[in-house]
């Protein structure tokens, strides 16, 4: 009796496991491939493969569900498509608000931006239901066409006007958002994520703030809150370096929330910093702080957690 090898893509996936990892397990990672894809399409096998892939990337960098790094992930996955969801919607109300709108249907360039930005936020909301309720295969995978089309922004734009000239560090800080808050998404151990009632805290105060924090911008186009425009962005840096000093190993929401805040609130940030200003001197001592502490409570759990030598 011949034996069977396994499918080019269960290979493939295996390879992406660390040599040791492998060794030991690729006999078990390859009869659970077996049993879930018993009777499954190509799609279904291929999607397998993918997660078993996945699983080996997460080994190789340190995101395994039983690691720090792993489990921070996973607490802020949650929040990071809560964010995501929020600021499109809110992206997608600029878009349209009287005295802002720039964009019309009647050009096809100018359609196909206004198509792209009301399809990235239905795609991020459906996939905030799919977290919701704990439907993370379907969450995670309407994550990726939601940053693909996120991502596809600056070009559409600029195929919309190809006479403009884009403003480079906006670019580059718009493409970082999109690609950071999908990498949380994917790179988050499924084996820990799920439906449970502080997942459902973490997703509703996640999209709560960030509504509240892109509102106020929104808001300050029609009605000019204290400090202007650079005042308001100082908020996301406030937003991010209170999670900062409320994270620790014994405060895993907290730390989940500064992963899904990070992307959006460097993106703020930095335009405060050159020319350097007031609010964004203010904005960037808050973040040093809220690192610092951050960055020290982890050393003295690292410390403690380490049994003392032998004498």
């Amino acid at each position: 009796m011949t034996q069977q090898h396994p499918p080019r893509a269960l290979r493939w996936a295996l390879r992406c496991h660390p040599a040791a990892y492998r060794a030991r397990h690729e006999a078990e990672l390859t009869a659970i491939y077996a049993e879930v894809t018993r009777g499954a399409g190509r799609l279904g096998r291929l999607r397998e493969a993918f997660d078993i892939a996945g699983h080996g990337l997460r080994q190789r960098t340190g995101l395994g569900s039983d690691r720090t790094a792993g489990q921070i992930l996973a607490q802020a996955a949650p929040s990071a498509i809560a964010v995501a969801a929020g600021g499109s919607v809110v992206n997608l109300l600029w878009l349209f608000a009287p005295g802002v709108r720039t964009l019309s249907w009647s050009s096809f360039p100018e359609a196909v931006v206004l198509a792209d930005q009301v399809l990235v936020p239905l795609l991020w909301l459906a996939a905030l239901a799919g977290a919701w309720t704990g439907r993370w295969t379907a969450a995670r995978t309407l994550a990726v066409p939601a940053t693909v089309l996120r991502l596809a922004d600056v070009p559409l734009l600029l195929l919309a006007h190809p006479g403009g000239q884009p403003a480079y560090p906006a670019a580059v800080l718009s493409l970082m958002v999109p690609l950071l808050t999908g990498a949380v998404v994917l790179a988050a151990p499924r084996d820990l994520l799920g439906p449970c009632r502080h997942r459902h805290a973490a997703i509703a105060g996640a999209g709560a703030l960030a509504v509240l924090l892109w509102g106020a911008q929104f808001c300050n186009l029609y009605y000019a809150l204290p400090g202007g425009p650079r005042a308001v962005h100082t908020l996301w840096a406030g937003a991010l370096a209170l999670a900062l000093l409320l994270s620790g190993r014994d405060r895993p929401a907290a730390a989940g929330l500064a992963v899904a805040l990070l992307p959006t609130a460097v993106q703020m940030t930095v335009p405060l910093l050159y020319p350097l200003s007031p609010a964004g001197a203010l904005a960037l001592l808050a973040l040093l702080i809220g690192a610092a502490v951050s960055v020290l409570r982890a050393r003295r759990h690292r410390a403690g957690a380490t049994p003392p030598s032998a004498a």
